[in-house]
């Protein structure tokens, strides 16, 4: 659909179930299906899908999504690394990448036209990551925002505390004879936590889902000391690295398993019943919902589009804060 009142703003945005269009410049941003140009702001699924005539991202986004890609290496595609703070132009725009701290390779787009400033996020959060650049603001007249976890009861951790939390959940099970099995997405989360654990000295076991991908991470810097493939009769004295799906496969192997969920919905009531874990670890690649309005606050945008997550809800309080926000685009889950 065509996000209503378009006509006063001088880069025209339209939100469709499939991607967000700026039709003026020909450019999609995070497509769900096949387009002729397109802005991949980082290579989670829902973000980076479908293969594109010619696709723009950073060079780390790329790498990933091409990895994500690799049974269609035969299909024509022109891909356009661009780091952080490097400019581009579309069809008479000039779009720069800004760093959005959510995984690696996370950006922004500022896109500059007819005189206006528009910036879309993608996923974002505003805490330092474990892995990754943090966020820069771009000033803009107008931000396009992820509202994944936009309601006051979403309070994450920071870096710092995350990383106490995972690693003494892991010491103090492993003290006790327990095997710490922490639950992480296959992109982003699952290689923080090995991270982690591998920079504090705690021998790893990671998931072959997140374990292809370390590789792309160590690359940017980040150190994965000591760690090794997981095996399901092999985890003595290890810490393990899996992915969600594994839930019921850790449970049935032993009651020396003790599991720890770190994810934004770990601040949920509902979380330990929901995870199957034992500890709940707090911590997001999103913004909580006190980052959410920082970043918008620092933007100086005049208008602001909420897209995924609590959109009605983000959108009611931005008004009665004196803004101008509108509901664009709403989901409830994220890839995260």
């Amino acid at each position: 659909m065509e996000e209503a009142g378009a006509s006063k703003d001088k880069v025209k945005v339209e939100f469709q179930a499939n991607g967000i269009c700026l039709p003026e410049i020909g450019l999609w941003l995070d497509p769900r299906e096949a387009r002729g140009k397109a802005w991949l702001s980082h290579a989670h699924s829902d973000h980076a899908w479908g293969l594109h005539s010619e696709a723009w991202g950073t060079p780390d986004t790329l790498r990933l999504y091409r990895m994500r890609w690799t049974e269609q290496e035969s299909v024509p595609q022109r891909l356009c690394p661009v780091d952080y703070r490097e400019s581009f132009e579309v069809n008479g725009a000039r779009c720069t990448a800004v760093p959005a701290g959510h995984i690696l390779g996370a950006a922004q787009l500022l896109v500059e036209f007819g005189g206006e400033r528009l910036v879309y996020t993608g996923d974002i959060k505003w805490h330092e990551p474990l892995c990754g650049p943090r966020t820069e603001i771009a000033p803009c007249d107008r931000l396009i925002i992820e509202s994944t976890f936009g309601l006051p009861i979403y309070h994450f951790l920071s870096r710092e505390q995350a990383r106490e939390r995972i690693v003494q959940f892991a010491r103090e099970t492993l003290a006790d004879g327990g095997t710490p099995a922490f639950l992480g997405y296959p992109l982003g989360r699952g290689q923080e936590i090995a991270h982690v654990l591998c920079s504090a000295g705690i021998q790893t076991a990671v998931h072959g889902a997140i374990a292809r991908y370390i590789p792309v991470y160590e690359e940017a810097g980040y150190g994965f000391d000591g760690w090794e493939p997981y095996e399901p009769r092999q985890r003595s004295n290890k810490a393990l690295v899996v992915v969600p799906g594994m839930r019921n496969v850790l449970e049935a192997a032993g009651k020396d398993i003790r599991i720890a969920y770190v994810s934004g919905w770990a601040a949920l009531a509902n979380a330990r019943t929901r995870a199957g874990a034992e500890e709940l670890i707090p911590y997001s690649d999103h913004a909580g919902f006190k980052e959410l309005l920082e970043i918008i606050e620092r933007s100086g945008a005049r208008r602001v589009d909420l897209v995924h997550g609590y959109t009605e809800l983000l959108a009611r309080i931005l008004r009665q804060r004196g803004l101008e926000a509108c509901a664009a685009l709403s989901e409830t889950e994220a890839d995260e």
